[in-house]
C-alpha cells in the first residue's frame, strides 16, 4: 500500500514542501529511504522503528520504502521522523485515519526511541509555508507550540508523543494549550547613566540608534568604548511584530530557540570574538545555517577590537552592510539570509592604544599598518566615526549625574516614528534609496556651496557624501525639524574621520 504525508525542509531560511511517500510491500524486511537525505535523515529508520515498537504498534517485517520528494534537493534534519512514522502506520493499516487531515496538515517532528516527539528547528518557517500553501494546519512538537503560534490563520496541533498524533488523525482530538504571552520589553541591564562624560560619543550613539546608522568608536584603552557599545541596545525602540517574526525565523533555523526562549522579543545583540571564522560570521557550512551577521538582524552586531579581526572576515561585511542581505553560494546550494543590523565597532588607534594620550610608543609605520586593517571600503560603509580619549582626573571624580538610557530612548523613538511616517515601517534614514535622498534630504542653495567646500577638504567618496546627508536627516529628525539646517550638516560632518 502506498500513502503520502506532507512535511517540509529548508534552503537557508526558506522552507519548501516535501512529500513523504511510504510504500509497504511483500519482500525482504528492508527499510529504505530515498530522496537525497543527509545522515540524520538516513538514520530516521532506526528511530522510527524503535518509537513505533515502544508505542505498542506492531509493524510486521516487510519491505518499506520511503521517498522524500522532490528527490533532487538535498534534505537535512530529523523533522521527517514523524511523517515517516505516520505514513508507515497508515500504510500498514494500524490506524483508521481521517483522509482530510492527512491531506490538509503538515507533519514535522523528531522521534525519541520511546515514541515521544522532540522539538525541531525552523518551525515558524514551516507554519508560514503551511499558510502560504493553503494547508489547514500543522502537527508539530509540543516544545515548539509558542513559536508556531506567532502566525495566525493556521491550526497548530502540538503533540508530545505518537499516541497523541494518532488520536488526532483518527478522531480529530487534540491537546489544547494556552499560548504564553511574552512581553516585548527592553531590559536596561546596561545603562548610559553608568558612562561618565564622553558626551560626543554618547551623542553619536543616539544618532546611530535614531537613524539605524553604523558607528565606529576609536579610542584609548579604558576610554569607555566597549561600555558604550553594550549600551546601544538599551536605547533602541521595541521590535515591531514583523521584526519579531523575521528574527525568530532566523534564530529558529539556527537552532537557537528553546521552550524557555521560544520567540525573539528583544533586539538581538551579537558580539563575536575577534578569532571568529568567515563561515561563522556570514553563515553557510555543510548544514546551511545563518552566521553572526544574520543572527544580529533586527538588532546590533558589536565588533569589539575590530582591528584584530581577520581582514577576510571584515571584508566579507561589505555587501551585507550595503544591501541588508547576505548571499551564500556553494556548489550544492545558493541561499540568502537577512542581515539588517546596526554595526557597532570599537578599535584602538594603534598597537599600544595610547596614540591619543600623547605617550604612544608606536612608530608611524606601525600605526599606519594597524589602521590599514580597516580598509577604505569598510570605513566608507560606517556612518559615524568617533575618536575617544581617556577621562581626565576631574571627569573621573566628578559626581555629576549622567543622562540615563530611558531618556535617550524616548528621543530615539520620537525620531524613529517620524521616519516610519515618512518611509513606512521598513526604512530608517540609514537604509533609504537614492530617490528618497533626493526627495527628503534637500538642503538650501547656500548650504550646498558650504558642503562642497567641506567635501573638498575631507576628500570623501560619493557614498560618504550620501551618508552625510542621511546623518543630517537623522539629526534634523531628533530636533523635530522638517528641513535640514546648516547646524545639522555641521554636526554630521564632525562625525566623519579626517
Amino acid at each position: 500500500m502506498n500513502i503520502k504525508v506532507f512535511s517540509n525542509s529548508y534552503l537557508g531560511v526558506e522552507p519548501y514542501l516535501v512529500e513523504v511517500e511510504v510504500d509497504i510491500a511483500k519482500g525482504l524486511p528492508i527499510f529504505s529511504i530515498v530522496g537525497m537525505g543527509d545522515t540524520a535523515v538516513m538514520e530516521s529508520k532506526y528511530r522510527v522503528n524503535a518509537a513505533l515498537k515502544n508505542s505498542d504498534y506492531e509493524i510486521k517485517p516487510q519491505k518499506i520504502t520511503v521517498n522524500l520528494s522532490p528527490a533532487g534537493i538535498r534534505k537535512e534534519g530529523a523533522q521527517f521522523d514523524l511523517p515517516m512514522a505516520m505514513g508507515i502506520l497508515i500504510a500498514n493499516e494500524n490506524v483508521i485515519y481521517n483522509e482530510e487531515i492527512i491531506k490538509n496538515y503538515l507533519f514535522i517532528g523528531e522521534l525519541s526511541l520511546d515514541g515521544n516527539v522532540k522539538g525541531v528547528r525552523g518551525v515558524i518557517n514551516s507554519v508560514i509555508l503551511a499558510k502560504e500553501n493553503g494547508f489547514k494546519g500543522i502537527i508539530l512538537p509540543w516544545e515548539n507550540r509558542n513559536e508556531a503560534s506567532l502566525i495566525d490563520g493556521v491550526d497548530i496541533v502540538a503533540v508530545k508523543n505518537i499516541k497523541e498524533v494518532v488520536e488526532f488523525i483518527e478522531n480529530g482530538i487534540k491537546v489544547h494549550f494556552i499560548v504564553k504571552k511574552i512581553k516585548n520589553e527592553v531590559k536596561n541591564r546596561y545603562d548610559f547613566v553608568d558612562v561618565k562624560a564622553q558626551y560626543m560619543a554618547k551623542r553619536a550613539m543616539e544618532i546611530a540608534a535614531a537613524g539605524g546608522h553604523n558607528i565606529l568608536l576609536i579610542g584609548s584603552p579604558g576610554s569607555g568604548k566597549s561600555m558604550l557599545a553594550k549600551r546601544m541596545v538599551g536605547i533602541l525602540p521595541e521590535m515591531t511584530e514583523k521584526e519579531v517574526i523575521e528574527s525568530t525565523k532566523i534564530h529558529s533555523i539556527a537552532g537557537e530557540l528553546s521552550e524557555k526562549k521560544p520567540i525573539i522579543t528583544e533586539r538581538p545583540v551579537r558580539m563575536p570574538h575577534h578569532s571568529t571564522t568567515l563561515a561563522a560570521m556570514v553563515g553557510g557550512g555543510k548544514r546551511v545555517i545563518p552566521g553572526e551577521i544574520s543572527l544580529a538582524s533586527g538588532g546590533i552586531l558589536i565588533l569589539d577590537e575590530m582591528s584584530e579581526f581577520s581582514r577576510t572576515v571584515l571584508e566579507s561585511l561589505r555587501q551585507p552592510l550595503e544591501d541588508g542581505i547576505v548571499s551564500i553560494t556553494r556548489a550544492m546550494y545558493r541561499v540568502e539570509f537577512k542581515s539588517n543590523f546596526i554595526l557597532v565597532g570599537t578599535s584602538n588607534p594603534c598597537p599600544c592604544g595610547m596614540l591619543y594620550e600623547g605617550n604612544c610608543k608606536c612608530n608611524s609605520y606601525e600605526i599606519e599598518k594597524y589602521m590599514k586593517k580597516l580598509s577604505g571600503p569598510i570605513l566608507d560603509r560606517i556612518d559615524l566615526v568617533i575618536e575617544m580619549k581617556r577621562l581626565t582626573e576631574d571627569e573621573l571624580v566628578n559626581e555629576k549625574k549622567e543622562e540615563n538610557s530611558f531618556e535617550i530612548r524616548k528621543r530615539v523613538i520620537k525620531a524613529r516614528n517620524i521616519q516610519f511616517k515618512r518611509y513606512g515601517e521598513e526604512n530608517t534614514n540609514a537604509k533609504i534609496s537614492q530617490e528618497d535622498i533626493k526627495k527628503f534630504c534637500k538642503i538650501k542653495e547656500e548650504d550646498k556651496q558650504f558642503l562642497v567646500t567641506a567635501l573638498e577638504n575631507l576628500k570623501i567618496s560619493a557614498r560618504a557624501y550620501d551618508k552625510i546627508l542621511k546623518i543630517s536627516r537623522t539629526i534634523a529628525d531628533l530636533d523635530e525639524s522638517e528641513n535640514i539646517e546648516r547646524k545639522h550638516l555641521l554636526e554630521a560632518i564632525s562625525f566623519r574621520r579626517r
